[in-house]
């Protein structure tokens, strides 16, 4: 399979080969994802699960990555279903499937190495995919969820040195936080960003700055990305990764959050075992209540049937300072916990 161009600077944490089909010239992926889970917390919602509800089946989401790209022309867009719960006024809550036209990429080559794009944009930090199959997890991580940034419409120049240093520098007029789903809140933002790889080694740097006026109070936002991987064997792989958000209203102090995970992935046969240790610290800031830290661990077996489809058995448990989150009978309690079974076809 030939990963896009532009997803090159995020990492996939697996290394199963998916066939893309070829349309009329154009490459085409794509990949559907279901889940039944089972929640500590019962009906109550469970903080960055993405919306999990308990003893549920599940649609998580769909989605279909399109590209093609010629000697002077690369062209990328992601078709996306996820049903994501958003607060229309203050008593009322609804779900819609937003993003239906998620991303939407046109680069020209001004120069081998040397591409000029504008359209909607996937951020380029953050260490994990969008699309499941690629990743060890079938859940990503509660800061991919709440402290990376998402999509932004805007302008990027990208400067391809080779294997070593890909840079990027974008533009925005509009962002939001979070893959799925968009904040609506007008945001002049730049991102710039550096990644390479060679010897087992893959790294990432990225900085993600903005200023929007939500209610009419200008903030001023800001988010950090820096990651290593390194292919210890060929089965082993261990990633160390750092995130942070920054918010600063006028007249109010500066907000913050960042999360420290550690992961570790061994390939066994057909299973793909994963461990990741997540400390987040600001996290009452992210809907953790009170809670200045909360710790997830997430331990994972990704079972490959074939090249076409995965299934999943995952178990994660947070733990907070505070009591953030509710036990089975909806008491307050500092531990929280879920269990997902989780299917996956791509293409």
């Amino acid at each position: 399979m030939k990963i896009p161009m532009l997803l090159s600077t995020l990492l996939v944490l697996g290394s199963f080969n998916a066939h893309a089909a070829e349309i009329s010239g154009l490459t085409v992926t794509g990949e559907v994802a279901f889940d039944y889970s089972f929640l500590s917390t019962k009906d109550t919602a469970m903080q960055n699960t993405d919306g999990v509800t308990n003893e549920a089946y599940r649609l998580r989401n769909a989605q279909v990555l399109i590209s093609k790209e010629t000697e002077q022309v690369y062209f990328v867009t992601r078709l996306n279903y996820a049903p994501t719960a958003y607060q229309s006024s203050l008593t009322d809550n609804k779900t819609a499937n937003f993003g239906m036209l998620d991303q939407a990429e046109i680069f020209y080559k001004a120069m081998p190495n040397l591409y000029i794009g504008f359209g909607r944009f996937l951020t380029t930090m953050g260490y994990e995919s969008l699309m499941k199959y690629e990743n060890a997890f079938y859940s990503t991580t509660i800061a991919y969820q709440s402290i990376v940034p998402g999509y932004g419409e805007g302008l990027r120049a990208k400067y391809v040195a080779g294997d070593w240093l890909t840079a990027t520098l974008s533009t925005y007029n509009q962002a939001a936080y979070g893959a799925f789903g968009e904040d609506y809140a007008p945001t002049k933002t730049t991102e710039l960003s550096a990644t390479g790889k060679g010897a087992g080694l893959t790294w990432f740097a990225g900085y993600y700055l903005g200023t929007d006026d939500p209610a009419g109070v200008k903030t001023e936002r800001s988010s950090s990305s820096v990651w290593a991987s390194y292919q210890i064997t060929e089965n082993f792989l261990a990633a160390l990764i750092y995130d942070s958000l920054t918010t600063k209203p006028d007249g109010d102090r500066l907000h913050w959050s960042d999360a420290t995970t550690v992961l570790l992935t061994y390939g066994l046969g057909r299973n793909n075992l994963g461990l990741r240790y997540e400390m987040v610290r600001g996290a009452n800031e992210i809907g953790y209540g009170a809670a200045d830290t909360v710790n997830s661990i997430s331990v994972s077996d990704k079972f490959v049937l074939n090249d076409n489809f995965n299934l999943y058995v995952e178990y994660r448990q947070d733990m907070s300072n505070e009591d953030a989150f509710v036990d089975g009978d909806g008491a307050a309690t500092d531990k929280a916990s879920v269990v997902t079974l989780g299917a996956l076809a791509h293409f």
